[in-house]
């Protein structure tokens, strides 16, 4: 009996705060200029009505990011994986486990180098190009990541990047000792 008086008394509420609510509506005030009294400066809010020539622009991206980018020491700063106070705490194995031969499976044959080079080369994808100021720049992708290269730049500390051209690219595989031509064509 309590739980439907709790629940009629709740009801009631609810209908008297939407019955409220539809004949008192909140009415947002519009402004045409905002401001800030904090400081000096005023904010102005952009005309409603823009003109048609600043529609037709086409909006800028900053690629100057992507043709030169910043430059990285590689020194680690901190590493998060080792405390300060901890020393490195040596293994001795026993002399029964010294002396045993290692008994396991044999190594695999090596993979052929060339075949490894085209395995690598064959997970990117070539999804545009740019140029700017005579430089020839191209997008690739590997799975989520995302590289933009320019002759000279090296892949992977692997593939120098010799030349870019329209329909190809040229690379030099550190590995093989050999050139590579990429045809773009199909892209």
């Amino acid at each position: 009996m309590k739980k439907k008086v709790l629940l009629i008394a709740l009801l009631v509420i609810l209908a008297a705060s939407l019955v409220y609510r539809w004949q008192h509506p909140y009415h947002q005030k519009k402004l045409t200029r905002l401001t800030y009294s904090g400081s000096r400066k005023r904010v102005i809010v952009k005309k409603q009505n823009p003109d048609k020539d600043e529609l037709q622009k086409a909006p800028e991206i900053m690629l100057a990011l992507y043709s030169t980018p910043p430059r990285h020491h590689g020194e680690v700063i901190h590493n998060p994986f080792f405390q300060a106070g901890e020393e490195k705490k040596s293994i001795i194995p026993s002399p029964a486990v010294a002396n045993r031969t290692p008994e396991g499976p044999e190594l695999p044959p090596k993979e052929d180098p060339r075949a490894r080079v085209e395995r690598e080369l064959s997970l990117f994808r070539v999804f545009g190009s740019y140029e700017s100021a005579g430089k020839r720049m191209v997008f690739l992708q590997r799975g989520k990541d995302v590289l933009v290269v320019q002759e000279g730049d090296k892949i992977d500390g692997k593939y120098l990047v010799k030349h870019i051209e329209g329909h190809s690219l040229d690379l030099w595989a550190e590995e093989i000792q050999q050139d590579i031509h990429i045809d773009l064509s199909d892209f």
